[in-house]
């Protein structure tokens, strides 16, 4: 019976962050399949975006309490988690939330919405949301699904695409509420992040330039798509945490999750994105500016990141040469074998911040002499 609530728990919380996920791909389960009766200015769903923005955020509120009441401290097991303050199980409830979120919505992209995309074209070029706004201001005339000429498999790769788009915000707007201590630059990166999404994506705002709109989307398809790539190096970034005290293998994790993350750097947040603003100057006009711009600051947070992250890796294989030293020294009074290692120090840190996660690591690798050097390491 111990086990029964922890997997009716995790189930129900995978179930509920998955759960625009799994209704999109079985039209007419809850979103109709008779494109007469939904608009396209609303996505073919039926209801406006602030509906669904309500829903998946519930839905994470509902998942938050499942993981931190019943899954985890079940999967770390009560010491492990017992040795965690509050701070450091909501950043680690954080970290489960945002991974089972972005999965689900990379799968959304992947399958359904990657197909509608064009670097030339934009996204969903045949079924301008703006445009048929604009036709509703000017003609009064409202455009369904079906007038557009959209296939189900169409309507259901736009509901696809506001889905994503919402759940990737809703999960945002949570981790801030539930985690206020983050650092400025996350603060700074996630505000970005969902106010350039949302004021570009919405067909009634940025003017009455109905061309603009399909490529506003490409380029935010290309972030949304990063950011929930970016699964992967959240996933790393746990493992390295949850590998502790293994420094050896935490640096190992580390290094997987800075790859990861220097690759969704070039490619999706610079560049696809100023590709398609070089590509079409002349549509973007003045705007090409502003988009570099928020590009380069997004960018530039995640360099900061990559900085910080290395310094830890340093900091790690230090850690683990200087237990090596130890062992060789005095192999009866050094440490565990850090090969094999148990439960996790009480002193181990679990900090979302990770300017003080390299801090915390530097000072477990320094005994207060000189620094340990590893080769011709800067």
């Amino acid at each position: 019976m111990g086990n029964v609530k922890p997997a009716i728990g995790g189930l129900v919380a995978t179930l509920l962050l998955w759960k625009p996920t799994i209704v999109v791909f079985f039209p007419g389960f809850i979103y109709t399949s008779d494109l007469t009766s939904v608009f396209l200015i609303d996505g073919c769903i039926g209801c406006t975006t602030q509906t669904v923005f309500v829903f998946c955020l519930i839905e994470i509120l509902v998942a938050c309490v499942m993981l931190k009441s019943f899954v985890l401290p079940w999967f770390f097991g009560d010491g492990r988690w017992s040795a965690y303050d509050n701070l450091k199980r909501q950043k680690m409830v954080g970290f489960f939330i945002k991974i089972i979120v972005r999965f689900g919505c990379l799968a959304q992209i992947l399958i359904l919405v990657t197909p509608w995309f064009s670097m030339h074209d934009g996204l969903f070029a045949k079924f301008n949301m703006k445009k048929a706004f604009q036709q509703l201001v000017q003609d009064r005339t409202t455009i369904t699904c079906a007038d557009a000429g959209m296939s189900i498999s169409a309507a259901v790769a736009l509901r696809a695409w506001t889905f994503t788009r919402d759940d990737m915000m809703a999960v945002m707007a949570w981790e801030l509420a539930f985690i206020p201590d983050l650092p400025l630059d996350a603060w700074l990166h996630h505000l970005f992040v969902i106010l350039g999404v949302v004021l570009g994506s919405d067909p009634q705002v940025l003017g009455g330039n109905s061309t603009l709109q399909p490529l506003i989307d490409a380029i935010a398809f290309i972030l949304v798509l990063g950011a929930a790539f970016a699964a992967l190096v959240e996933a790393a970034v746990l493992m390295y945490h949850f590998s502790a005290p293994n420094a050896a293998l935490q640096a190992k994790w580390m290094i997987v999750s800075m790859a990861i993350q220097a690759s969704l750097v070039v490619i999706f947040f610079v560049g696809f994105p100023v590709t398609v603003v070089l590509m079409h100057l002349n549509t973007f006009g003045g705007l090409a500016i502003g988009f570099i711009v928020v590009l380069i600051f997004l960018a530039a947070v995640e360099v900061r990141m990559l900085i910080v992250k290395w310094a830890i890796v340093k900091s790690a294989r230090k850690k683990a040469l200087k237990a090596q030293r130890q062992a060789a020294a005095d192999p009866l009074t050094a440490p565990v074998n850090e090969s094999e290692p148990a439960a996790p120090e009480k002193t181990t840190e679990f900090n979302h911040d990770l300017v003080a996660e390299a801090e915390s690591m530097r000072a477990q690798s320094s005994d207060g002499s000189a620094p340990i050097e590893l080769g011709n390491e800067a």
